[in-house]
């Protein structure tokens, strides 16, 4: 790296170098090498970003880690974007640059991004960061007491699991107190952050956020009306079958109607328990993945030194998710693991994406790392498909067969499960950012999200829950700190449910064609990179009930 006197922390070490790329004359025998030495400054700055972020979510209580987190997203991140901007439209200026063909949908990127750029919205967007922390310490804070214990929050979704339906709805009734103790405080939270994101549209020309944040996606390839039709799809040929799957265990556990509390329990004895401690999580993933593809299982063992944090404990942030070091080639797995198959899904799901972050920065510059989102999860949630076959001890995995086919059907139930939840979040942000008035108040809110629960979500009665219904937004971090990235897991888990169907044919191929599309990183379009992977970029009623008819079909073989 040409930059080891920065200092991610002081700008006056940065902007020099800002400086001299600005002040280079570009010609036709140095845009390359000039293109490389922005791309290694970039990747200084996301690696510290990274760092950062990473120090904040294992310990949302470490007050030196938040002073570093202010003073970054204060101060570095306002003259990251503002020097990005000036490069930009430095590169954009110089007709003579003929992007090579894997940079031409950067170029694609770069011209969108400059074109909505304004400079009155980067302190906006720097206090939307500061408020999105704001968001996962309060969430991250929250806890339970268990038989005299304080239990996280992730801790206590394992109650949800016991056979006891007095302790499940104990539990969840607990659980949905400690959100409702915040919920003015989650409602002003949001407020705030609805307010600034209109301003930032209106700053950059445009009549409603979801537009700008259309372009900010670069969301070339489909439209707000698309996801509609995805909504209807899934209204249409997974509705039903999810409140199939409602109604079956409603008879299994001999309810009527099924609570809330009773989604989890599982129907065939003891909840699957995969492992003790993370090491044992770790370890049996590790195995997983060599069955997958030993070339993925060295990717994983370079994170196991330093780039995995697992186990959920107090004042960790929630969730999980994975991040990217690009100044040392390595990528970095969060999450919160409790003992439950959920936690296996999550860290296959999360190896997924930092398997791509592996694979695609084999690009020379760091803009073409990665994929579009929508793409970025099909490298995750295919992984979590491609590595079912390997879930039985016998294949390396932490189950016996039964176990096993248990776990697989309950990773299928989940996609359909899934599917009509995900369209609640993305119709309740289209409304909230078109459609609602500029006086929206969080009763409007909550009215909004109660009419498309009911749309979607059939199958579970709420009738005696409508507080806990209706603010059913406030527990997902996406609606809060990412607004409108909920769409690409619906459209990805089609992606990947395709990617599993060839593998059901000829697994190695599949997984073959699965790596070649990551590959590509961020250089084609969504379409392009959904074929090179096997799949077909669509999300029609005919396309969506093919895929539900195909993972009945195996719910019937595995429960056999």
């Amino acid at each position: 790296m040409p930059y080891s006197d920065i200092n991610p922390l002081d700008w006056s070490t940065v902007q020099p170098h800002v400086d001299a790329l600005l002040a280079t004359e570009l010609g036709r025998d140095n845009a390359e090498s000039w293109l490389q030495r922005w791309s290694d400054l970039t990747a200084i700055l996301h690696e510290s970003r990274s760092q950062i972020y990473r120090e904040v979510s294992e310990n949302t209580a470490d007050e030196e880690a938040e002073k570093r987190f202010l003073l970054f997203v204060e101060q570095i991140m306002p003259q990251a974007k503002i020097a990005a901007q000036a490069l930009k439209s430095k590169l954009l200026a110089f007709e003579d640059y003929t992007p090579q063909a894997d940079a031409v949908m950067m170029m694609k990127r770069f011209r969108t991004e400059a074109s909505i750029f304004r400079e009155e919205n980067v302190p906006l967007q720097s206090e939307l960061v500061k408020l999105g922390n704001e968001y996962e310490k309060l969430v991250g804070g929250m806890t339970i007491e268990w038989e005299g214990k304080e239990e996280t929050m992730p801790q206590a979704t394992l109650h949800l699991r016991e056979k006891d339906r007095a302790a499940r709805e104990k539990a969840w009734r607990l659980m949905m107190a400690r959100f409702g103790a915040e919920r003015d405080r989650l409602n002003e939270l949001y407020l705030q952050m609805l307010s600034l994101r209109r301003q930032v549209a209106k700053n950059a020309g445009f009549d409603n956020y979801r537009d700008y944040q259309w372009k900010e996606f670069a969301r070339f390839d489909y439209t707000p009306d698309d996801c509609f039709t995805f909504h209807d799809a899934i209204e249409h040929e997974v509705v039903p079958r999810a409140a199939q799957l409602y109604a079956e265990r409603a008879e299994k556990l001999g309810l009527d109607p099924l609570s809330p509390w009773d989604t989890e329990v599982d129907l065939h004895g003891e909840p699957l328990h995969p492992f003790e401690d993370a090491a044992e999580l770790e370890e049996g993933c590790y195995r997983i993945f060599q069955q997958v593809d030993p070339v993925l299982a060295e990717y994983f063992t370079a994170m196991r030194d330093g780039f995995l944090d697992l186990a959920s404990r107090p004042n960790k942030a929630p969730g999980g998710f994975c991040s990217s070091f690009p100044v040392r080639r390595k990528p970095y797995i969060f999450m919160n693991a409790v003992g439950t198959h959920r936690d296996v899904g999550t860290l296959l799901h999360e190896g997924g994406h930092a398997f791509h972050f592996m694979e695609s920065s084999q690009q020379p510059l760091i803009w073409n790392y990665g994929s579009p989102m929508e793409f970025c999860e099909v490298a995750s949630m295919a992984m979590e498909l491609l590595s079912a076959p390997y879930l039985e001890k016998s294949n390396g995995g932490f189950y016996e067969e039964a176990d096993a086919r248990r776990a697989h059907a309950e990773q299928l139930h989940g996609i359909v499960r899934f599917l009509p939840y995900m369209a609640v979040v993305d119709a309740f942000q289209h409304w909230v950012y078109v459609d609602a008035p500029q006086d929206v108040a969080a009763a409007d809110l909550d009215a909004k999200w109660s009419e498309l629960w009911n749309r979607f979500m059939v199958g579970i009665d709420y009738s005696s829950l409508q507080a806990e219904k209706e603010t059913g937004w406030h527990r997902k971090e996406h609606i809060f700190s990412v607004p409108f990235y909920y769409i690409e897991y619906g459209l990805a888990q089609l992606g990947a449910l395709q990617v599993w169907r060839n593998a059901l044919t000829d697994q190695s191929q599949s997984v073959a064609d699965y790596r070649a599309a990551l590959v590509l990183g961020d250089t084609r379009p969504l379409p392009e990179l959904f074929s090179a992977a096997g799949a077909t970029f669509a999300f029609d009623r005919e396309t969506v009930g093919d895929l539900m008819t195909l993972i009945f079909e195996k719910l019937a073989e595995l429960e056999r």
